[in-house]
């Protein structure tokens, strides 16, 4: 859906990168100052590359050898970014016709209902808290009509609860809109929310583009996500609160295997028996043992079987199938000890602190 192999330098910093990708949202991750916006703006047509070639749905958006270079109005893309750049002597609802390149009420009402913007089509944008503008301005940005919607950082200057209203509308933009989205973040776990197809990116270099399950295996990207917030992101069914003990009790599934579906106790959360929800759960926080331990605390005994192992430094990334794959982290010594191989059956042991609600899925 989306291609591209660009080069550019400016002044010390030189950007190299690859990417294809033809999922409906590509995360692009990296750590501050890895090229991740400077890419968005080659593919916005904000700026053009020395080198290489970049296309959308197989058309070619620019390419050297060619001479090709779509100016970035015909380009038909919308960028959001961080800071959400509306004119605030328009109310919100002249925001939206802004962008709306001729669309008629029935698109317009369409996007309204679909980012829930009617009780604010009369307000003005200062009147607004950051969580609203940013529903805003990618409702003006879907009003253009996008090829391919691109989103740059849009949550960072929110904090976790205005991130946690967002997420689920940018959830029915993915699942209702037919619009390819790249979505970059340094958050790791805010793009596993939406997308298991990440780029990541280093010093203006890709380390690798694919399923976060396949590539965050190797060395080279696991040197980047490791100490920047590695982590499983699930969806998980509520079945039952028990408020007396501080616990809410989830089921998260089915899995690879038929009938598999693991139940794991959380901390209390908001949402409604029968809801979808997300939870996050670290992989160094996930221990395994060969059969059921008992008169331990631990509240979270999950059977699973064993997917595949790889061996990394000091360390064993195992990936568990617990009704949903989860990526546990332990040691050589005890991968050896518990003989891990793929196939083996296993218990993953996780305390329910561990278990992190991230909000309500929609």
């Amino acid at each position: 859906m989306i291609s591209a192999s660009v080069q550019l330098a400016r002044g010390t910093f030189t950007l190299d990168v690859r990417l294809e990708s033809t999922a409906p949202v590509l995360g692009v991750f990296g750590p501050s100052g890895a090229g991740k916006t400077t890419l968005i703006n080659l593919i916005a047509g904000l700026a053009r590359p020395d080198r290489g070639s970049i296309a959308l749905r197989e058309q070619p958006l620019f390419d050297d050898v060619r001479n090709i270079d779509v100016p970035t109005h015909r380009r038909r893309i919308g960028v959001v970014f961080q800071e959400h750049r509306l004119f605030p002597h328009y109310s919100v609802k002249g925001n939206l016709l802004y962008g709306a390149d001729g669309h008629g009420r029935e698109e317009f009402s369409r996007i309204v209902a679909l980012l829930e913007l009617a009780p604010l089509l009369d307000r003005r944008i200062n009147d607004l808290s950051g969580g609203e503008r940013q529903r805003i301005a990618l409702g003006r940005a879907l009003l253009s009509r996008p090829r391919l919607l691109l989103l740059d950082e849009p949550l960072a200057s929110l904090d976790l609860r205005l991130r946690r209203q967002i997420i689920p509308h940018l959830r029915r933009v993915r699942d209702e809109l037919n619009v390819p989205i790249v979505y970059v973040s340094h958050d790791l776990t805010e793009i596993l929310q939406l997308t298991d197809q990440l780029l990541i990116i280093e010093r203006g270099r890709s380390v690798a583009c694919g399923r976060y399950g396949d590539i965050v295996h190797t060395d080279a990207v696991l040197a980047v996500v490791h100490d920047r917030g590695m982590n499983n992101v699930l969806t998980a069914r509520v079945l039952e609160h028990h408020a007396e003990d501080g616990v809410t009790l989830l089921e998260v599934g089915p899995g690879q295997q038929e009938g598999a579906a693991g139940r794991l106790f959380a901390p209390l959360c908001p949402a409604v028996v029968g809801a979808a929800v997300s939870i996050s759960i670290r992989p160094w926080d996930i221990a395994l043992a060969a059969a059921p331990v008992s008169g331990v605390s631990i509240l979270n005994q999950v059977r699973g079987t064993v997917m595949r192992c790889s061996a990394h430094e000091r360390r064993m990334l195992v990936d568990v199938d617990i009704g949903a794959p989860l990526i546990v982290e332990i040691s050589r010594r005890s991968a050896a000890a518990l003989h891990i191989e793929p196939g083996t059956p296993i218990l993953c042991l996780v305390k329910s602190h561990s278990v992190q609600y991230l909000g309500d899925r929609v």
